[in-house]
């Protein structure tokens, strides 16, 4: 059989970078493939998809070597959909990909109404792109992907800023499309539930972007779990088990590993000590808005200095924003917001500043230097530090973020889990009381991101108080203090994590995807139930 896609010795070198980011790579994949691409954060794997969409060199300048066989009409999903938009509203971003295929404007509008229907984006379609939360922009993405019908689509990550349910939708929206159609489809994934049990196969790279491994998901992810683990790259939590095996065997070795987590989680906060922290942010009657649009309104949050908060909940629900409250990035417009009792009006922008750091869910948009040495340094040089200790400091965060071969690119030039570590070091280059993050583990590997957490917990024991947004339920459970849990513009929850995800009612009812130790205990007991 005739190959469909495919590259032959291929090496890809950025010019304002020394070594190659991929390194002698050859494949060959067939039509109606699916194929997924694993490797640790900055081996190449957005690089080899945009080779193989011909996006590199055709319009995106590098040294290209060797041969590469593509396919004439193909579609991206970028890890980061704000790239790829270039109309205002909903409706005419999908237009402009039908327009692109001739799609006669009488047509249109059931065509637009079908696909965001099929991406589940249930807005108006004359609703403005950028008051779409960032779960919404990557379902636009992939309406306006659909609306191409190209012969491969490629997928750098497409549910990276989607919550746990709508990933799960959005992945059995593909393997449907996929069954149907016999559709090329070429995957870039960190999170591999939900996406690997539907891959005919597994490509895994290292970290100099060579192919260590080229198989079936099961050969490669049980052959070079080792490998994979060292490298930081995430495994899949069942595969290549079934979890109906594991249910039913309490012997089972995944069964016995979920309770022993299950047994801890139960102690950890069972054992909690009840504190007398002093309140560190108080909100008293906040209205949530975004722009014109109302979120929430009468939100009161008492969050105690030194706690580690999640803020958890679907997308649209209002996480983001609060957190841009709180540190003042949008206008509080009824309600009040305090910091260590004082009203937030009140605060000087650079006494703020120097109390709370921000970490926004796109890096891009806090890097305001040239060189990634530069913006770790700037802070440390705006408040006149001795250059000595501004070397020190950002050659030590360099270091232990893995950017010390990057210390002369441009930030731009990182890949998208080398700019979310950039953009944390600038934070941790000072001794704030409160860091807020929004999302600060998407698009980093397993290792990157469990030391990205390390230091955080390192702030958090040195009494900094973490507010964090994510997807990421594992990291709740393990980290989370205090749970927030936002839902349809309502705050429906706040308490630990062991009793959000204990309670079965309340899971269901919110829709929240519990981590899998949760879901094995509840599982169990029905197991057990019935043999009764």
């Amino acid at each position: 059989m005739d190959s469909f896609l495919a590259c032959s010795n291929l090496t890809v070198r950025f010019y304002e970078q020394p070594k190659p980011v991929l390194h002698q790579v050859s494949l060959s994949i067939q039509k109606g493939e699916k194929v997924l691409i694993l490797g640790p954060s900055g081996s190449g794997k957005s690089t080899l998809i945009s080779v193989l969409a011909g996006i590199i060199p055709e319009h995106m300048e590098a040294d290209v070597q060797g041969e590469v066989m593509l396919q004439r009409h193909t579609g991206v999903m970028f890890q980061d959909p704000d790239s790829q938009f270039c109309m205002h509203r909903v409706h005419e971003e999908i237009a402009f990909s039908l327009e692109n295929r001739s799609v006669p404007r009488e047509d249109m509008d059931d065509i637009i109404q079908h696909l965001m229907q099929k991406v589940q984006l249930d807005v108006d379609p004359n609703t403005e792109i950028h008051t779409l939360s960032g779960g919404m922009k990557q379902r636009l993405a992939l309406a306006c992907l659909l609306a191409l019908e190209p012969d491969v689509l490629f997928f750098d990550e497409p549910t990276a800023q989607l919550d746990p349910a709508g990933r799960m939708e959005i992945f059995q929206l593909l393997q449907q499309l996929s069954d149907d159609q016999q559709q090329t489809m070429i995957f870039v994934e960190h999170v591999l539930d939900g996406v690997i049990e539907w891959m005919d196969r597994v490509i895994l790279l290292d970290d100099q972007g060579r192919i260590l491994a080229d198989g079936s998901p099961k050969d490669v992810i049980t052959a070079y779990e080792k490998e994979m683990k060292e490298a930081g790259i995430w495994r899949p939590k069942i595969f290549p088990e079934k979890w109906s095996s594991v249910i039913q065997d309490p012997f089972h070795p995944l069964s016995q590993t979920l309770m022993e987590t299950f047994e801890s989680r139960k102690e950890r906060y069972e054992k909690v000590p009840s504190t007398n922290r002093e309140t560190i942010i108080r909100t008293d009657q906040l209205q949530l808005s975004y722009g014109k649009k109302r979120i929430m309104t009468d939100l009161h949050l008492d969050i105690k200095a030194g706690n580690w908060v999640s803020i958890i909940g679907e997308n649209g629900s209002g996480k983001s924003t609060c957190l841009k409250h709180l540190i003042r990035l949008e206008p509080i417009k009824k309600g009040h917001i305090f910091l260590k009792e004082k009203h937030l009006k009140k605060w000087s922008d650079r006494l703020l500043y120097e109390k709370a750091g921000f970490v926004f869910q796109n890096p891009e948009l806090q890097f305001i230097q040239d060189t990634v040495f530069d913006e770790i340094a700037f802070g440390g040089r705006q408040r006149n530090w001795p250059e000595s200790l501004v070397q020190k400091k950002t050659y030590q965060l360099l270091e232990e973020f893995g950017l010390e071969k990057h210390a002369n690119a441009h930030p731009f030039t990182l890949s998208l889990g080398q700019k979310r570590r950039l953009s944390v070091a600038t934070m941790l280059l000072f001794d704030q009381d409160v860091l807020i993050l929004d999302e600060p583990t998407f698009g980093q590997d397993e290792k990157t991101a469990m030391e990205l957490i390390r230091r955080l917990k390192e702030r958090q024991r040195q009494g900094t108080t973490i507010i964090m947004v994510t997807h990421d339920m594992e990291l709740v459970d393990e980290c989370a203090d205090q749970v927030l849990l936002f839902h349809q513009g309502e705050h429906v929850y706040e308490g630990t994590p062991y009793d959000l995800f204990s309670n079965r009612e309340l899971v269901d009812c919110y829709e929240v995807r519990v981590p899998l130790h949760y879901r094995y205990v509840a599982e169990r007991k029905e197991v057990l139930t019935i043999a009764k």
